[in-house]
């Protein structure tokens, strides 16, 4: 077992992309093995922050004490069994996308950021743009070996339901605390996943390093399409926009059945106009699309059908991209990606904690949302922009305010939080609580609920070592 003492290699790991700060801890303890790990978690009393690859957006990883316990020598990837993968948690989604390159199969989360481990993803119930059709983390972890704070082990598998006491290694029982909480059912990563008679497992995804740590996670994967139908629309207002993503919604028993409908507003598509330069002039907005077609055959059928569909709607096709190769497909999740990738940045060098939205709402509030975000925003007086995942009701609002309107951007998120929660919505639903977003978490629950979570970190974490500071 590696043990880093020193200031400046304990450094590193007190950042995150969030760019918070405050962070300490007294070393990093990096475990070679699980049995190491365990023989540490029972000889040592101190709070324990799991650090991740260190991509998080709500400082999960920061721990303000105790020690840091980093599995980045838990990096094997099994061999391919019954369309299902067995990884370690240091595992980088860029590792297992490489991996999985030459084979048959797909594994569809696909986050922002390729070099978030796949521990941290299954910690945040992480979903990326293809979470509209796809789905989340959550959907694709079929089992995993986890080791609880006090250093006790189970392995936890698909139908093994709360309804049930979960029974450690040891043949220790811990039983569900009875909770009214139900979570949102719609595209959630706030707080504890909790629905009557769920999995265990669902318990501890997402649960933001605060339950117990992954050791090995296995996940399901998907025959990979063969041809992805992909563009990127050019919109000369916002509205337009929304409105074709409404109709897309409506769809019932059609071809057009796309797995990604990202979104990209005015501001955005200044922001990538220098590196994007063939971005429309007039361009108000964009929608980059794809969906994903499992035979070569269908290509074409599927494409023609997305040409009429747009013509029908009035959508300017010679205006728009559509991929004609695998590289223009990458150029387009690039385009994609470069939004969150500039800001994050433009943070970074200019000092600035992200302040960002994670936010969604059932789709009977969609339009309304969208009207809501734009009065809002441009009343604030804020630079901002918005992107995301529109299909989900789900969008990135970054506020980029000035040192001196810090309060002014705090005061314009409480008031996007306060509605979103009107509508009884999620505060969010990619991201994680962690650190950052806890106070909007309580909130979001109330105090009522927020006992009943701690009755369930409890149950699993007694001591409370786990994740300090994170969710509750």
């Amino acid at each position: 077992m590696i043990r880093k003492n020193d200031p400046q290699t304990i450094a590193p790991y007190l950042k995150d992309a969030s760019n918070y700060s405050g962070g300490c801890a007294d070393e990093v303890i990096i475990p070679e093995t699980t049995e190491e790990l365990i023989r540490f978690l029972k000889n040592d009393d101190r709070p324990v922050t799991v650090a991740g690859a260190g991509t998080g957006l709500t400082a999960s990883r920061i721990p303000k004490e105790g020690v840091i316990v980093s599995l980045e020598k838990f990096n094997i990837i099994g061999d391919i069994e019954d369309s299902a993968i067995d990884v370690g948690p240091a595992v980088t989604l860029k590792d297992l996308q490489d991996h999985l390159a030459s084979t048959a199969f797909f594994y569809p989360p696909n986050p922002t950021e390729t070099w978030a481990s796949i521990g941290g993803t299954t910690a945040t119930n992480a979903s990326g743009s293809r979470s509209y059709k796809l789905g989340v983390t959550r959907d694709y972890v079929l089992e995993a070996d986890i080791v609880l704070a006090n250093g006790k082990t189970v392995t936890l598998k698909r139908g093994q339901s709360i309804s049930k006491p979960l029974v450690l290694e040891d043949r220790t029982e811990i039983h569900f605390p009875k909770t009214n909480y139900r979570s949102p059912q719609f595209k959630n990563a706030a707080g504890y996943y909790v629905q009557p008679g769920m999995d265990w497992l669902d318990l501890f995804i997402g649960s933001d390093g605060t339950l117990g740590l992954f050791t090995r996670i296995r996940l399901k994967l998907l025959p990979r399409p063969e041809e992805f139908v992909s563009g990127v629309l050019f919109f000369d207002s916002e509205e337009a926009c929304w409105e074709l993503v409404e109709t897309i919604r409506s769809l019932k028993e059609c071809s057009i059945s796309p797995c990604a409908l990202e979104y990209f507003d005015s501001r955005s598509l200044k922001k990538l106009k220098p590196g994007h330069p063939n971005i429309p002039d007039g361009a108000r907005s964009a929608l980059f699309f794809e969906q994903d077609v499992l035979k070569k055959q269908n290509y074409d059928f599927v494409l023609e059908a997305w040409f009429e569909f747009l013509e029908k709607h009035n959508v300017a096709l010679d205006d728009s991209w559509f991929a004609q190769n695998e590289k223009d497909r990458q150029k387009f999740h690039d385009f994609r990606h470069d939004i969150p990738v500039l800001i994050n940045e433009e943070n970074s060098r200019l000092g600035r904690v992200k302040i960002g939205t994670d936010m969604a709402v059932a789709d009977a509030h969609f339009m309304e949302m969208m009207h809501f975000y734009r009065r809002e925003l441009s009343e604030s007086g804020l630079e901002f922009v918005m992107f995301g995942h529109l299909g989900d009701n789900h969008l990135h609002i970054n506020l980029l305010p000035g040192p001196e309107e810090l309060e002014r951007a705090k005061s314009t998120y409480d008031r996007l939080v306060d509605q979103i929660l009107e509508w009884k919505g999620t505060v969010s639903a990619e991201h994680g609580v962690g650190k950052l977003k806890k106070a909007y978490f309580a909130k979001m629950v109330g105090p009522d609920v927020l006992k009943e979570l701690r009755t369930i970190k409890a149950a699993l974490d007694p001591e409370g070592r786990l994740g300090i500071g994170n969710i509750l």
